[in-house]
């Protein structure tokens, strides 16, 4: 069985084989697997959109009886963590035997009456 697919001069012989080539190349992909998978072809790809991603390719031998070597890279991968800044209330840390006594000893009905909800809600928050 001829090579149909030369990746290391980029190259093919068959139409459809050249299709695949050229939408490989305007993807901007680099195949990695240069050395024959199965006896003097190259029958397996591992396309990266960089060179740097992928590393320290090895053709193996083939596990157990099949007639396809395995492959051995090591795909590199950075990920990016979530860091998304939650602000959380520590409620446990509240004074409340304080907030309790300060509170008690204002007279609400006279400090609320004849005020519209809004302006009780900001007496509140602002206590």
């Amino acid at each position: 069985m001829p090579k149909r697919i030369q990746w290391k001069s980029l190259q093919s012989t068959g139409s459809e084989d050249q299709k695949f080539l050229n939408l490989v190349q305007d993807s901007f992909l680099t195949q990695h697997v240069l050395e024959p998978t199965r006896a003097e072809n190259v029958l397996d790809i591992v396309l990266s959109p960089q060179k740097e991603f992928v590393n320290n390719v090895k053709i193996c031998e083939p596990l157990g009886c099949s007639d396809h070597n395995q492959i051995y890279f090591i795909l590199k991968v950075k990920g990016e963590r979530n860091r998304k800044i939650r602000y959380r209330n520590n409620f446990h840390k509240g004074r409340y035997k304080d907030m309790r006594k300060y509170l008690a000893k204002i007279d609400w009905n006279n400090t609320l009456e004849n005020k519209t909800a809004t302006e009780c809600w900001n007496i509140l928050k602002n206590c």
